[in-house]
C-alpha cells in the first residue's frame, strides 16, 4: 500500500490529506480506500477539527499518525552497563542501534570490562577479532567503518593492538648468493621459467644483474598496500639498500603497475628491467603483435615511462600502444632467459 509506505517515513506526527493526494500518486477513490484501512487498524487517526476536505467520499484535512512506541526501558539498563569507552549518551538516544548489534557490543564491552590487557600483546586481525567476539572475520568486516559500527569514546582501532597480515608473496630466494638485488615478475609463467634456470642452472646474473630474490607480483598484488615491497625487503634481507626490478607485459596495465608500485613504495629504490623490454621489442619485429585485452587506458604515465628508452625504442612502444596491440613478457621464453643469463658475481 503507497499510503502505509509514505507515513512509515514520514517524520511529523500529523498529515494532511492534500500532502497525500500531491505525493501519492493514485486515483482519488483508491487513496480512500487506504487511508479508510490505516484508520480502521489504528495506524491513522483523523484530526476531526481540521474539518472534511469537501469531496466524495470526503477525508479529513489532517491525520495523526499512531505509531507503536517500542518500551526501550529494559535497553536502558543495559546500556547503562556498558564499559565506559562506550558512548552511553549515543546508544541512549538510540537504543535501536544498541539493539541491531548487541551481541558484539556486549561481547566488546565484557572484553574492556575484564581482559582489556590482553590489548598489550599484538595480534593479527582475525586472531583479535575471535579473541573478542569469538567471530574470526568481525574485525576485518567493519575494518573502514570501525568508529561508526562502535560508538566508543578515547578508544580507536589503533587502540586493537592488531598488525596487518598481507598475503604472502610467491618468492625464490637463491641460497647461493651472497648480496643481489629483488626482480619482480608480473606473470606466473615467467616468473617460475627465471626460478627454473635459477635453481637447475645456477645462473642469477641477468643484463648484468645480479637477483638473489624472485618475486612473483601477481598482477596488481603488489599495489595493495603502501610500505609492502618495503617490509618485505626489511624482512627477508634486513635493513640496507636492496635495488628492486620489476619486468611486466608492455601494455598501459604493466606500466601502470609499475608505477603505482614505485608510488606506493617511496622509500625502496625501483626500477624498470629496462633491457628486457628492449628485448622483447626486438624479438617482436617479425611478428603479428596480440590485440589488447582491455582497450581502457589505466591511469599510466606514459611519458614518463618512454623516458626510460631511447628514442628509437619510444617509437615502437607508442606505435604498438596507439595501435591497440601489446607484447607480452612471455615472449621471452626459456631459451632466451638461459642465453642471456649467467652465474653470480657475489658468492
Amino acid at each position: 500500500m503507497k499510503v502505509r509506505k509514505y507515513i512509515e517515513k514520514f517524520p511529523k506526527r500529523i498529515i494532511g490529506s492534500a500532502e497525500l493526494m500531491e505525493k501519492i500518486l493514485s486515483p482519488y477513490g483508491l487513496l480512500v480506500d487506504e487511508v479508510s484501512q490505516l484508520v480502521s487498524e489504528g495506524l491513522l487517526e483523523p484530526v476531526k477539527s481540521s474539518g472534511l476536505n469537501g469531496r466524495r467520499p470526503v477525508l479529513y484535512n489532517r491525520y495523526r499518525i499512531l505509531r507503536n512506541e517500542k518500551d526501550y526501558s529494559d535497553v536502558y539498563g543495559k546500556i547503562r552497563l556498558l564499559h565506559g569507552k562506550f558512548d552511553h549518551q549515543y546508544y541512549l538516544n538510540h537504543p535501536e542501534s544498541y539493539l541491531e548489534q548487541e551481541e558484539d557490543i556486549r561481547a566488546l564491552s565484557d572484553f574492556l570490562w575484564h581482559r582489556a590487557k590482553e590489548l598489550e600483546t599484538p595480534m593479527s586481525i582475525n586472531e583479535r577479532s575471535f579473541s573478542i567476539f569469538g567471530k574470526e572475520k568481525l574485525l576485518k568486516s567493519v575494518e573502514k567503518k570501525f568508529g561508526s559500527c562502535f560508538h566508543l569514546r578515547d578508544f580507536t582501532w589503533d587502540d586493537l593492538n592488531i598488525y596487518a597480515t598481507p598475503e604472502p608473496f610467491f618468492e625464490y630466494i637463491h641460497p647461493n648468493i651472497s648480496e643481489g638485488d629483488i626482480l619482480v615478475v608480473e606473470n606466473k609463467d615467467t616468473w617460475y621459467t627465471l626460478r627454473k634456470i635459477m635453481r637447475e642452472e645456477d645462473k642469477v646474473r641477468l643484463f648484468g644483474i645480479d637477483f638473489k630474490v624472485l618475486l612473483y607480483g601477481e598482477g596488481k598484488k603488489i599495489t595493495r598496500q603502501s610500505g609492502r615491497l618495503r617490509e618485505y625487503s626489511e624482512e627477508v634481507l634486513g635493513e640496507g639498500d636492496h635495488r628492486f626490478y620489476y619486468f611486466g607485459d608492455l601494455d598501459y596495465e604493466g606500466i601502470s603497475i609499475f608505477q603505482e608500485a614505485k608510488q606506493k613504495n617511496p622509500e625502496i629504490q625501483m626500477s624498470l628491467l629496462t633491457p628486457a623490454y628492449e628485448l622483447m621489442l626486438s624479438f617482436g619485429e617479425n611478428m603479428k603483435y596480440p590485440m589488447t585485452r582491455d582497450h581502457r587506458m589505466p591511469r599510466a604515465d606514459l611519458t614518463a615511462f618512454l623516458a626510460l628508452f631511447s628514442e628509437d625504442h619510444q617509437k615502437k612502444i607508442l606505435d604498438i600502444l596507439e595501435g591497440g596491440y601489446y607484447i607480452p613478457q612471455e615472449i621471452l621464453n626459456y631459451s632466451t632467459f638461459k642465453s642471456h643469463m649467467k652465474g653470480n658475481s657475489h658468492v
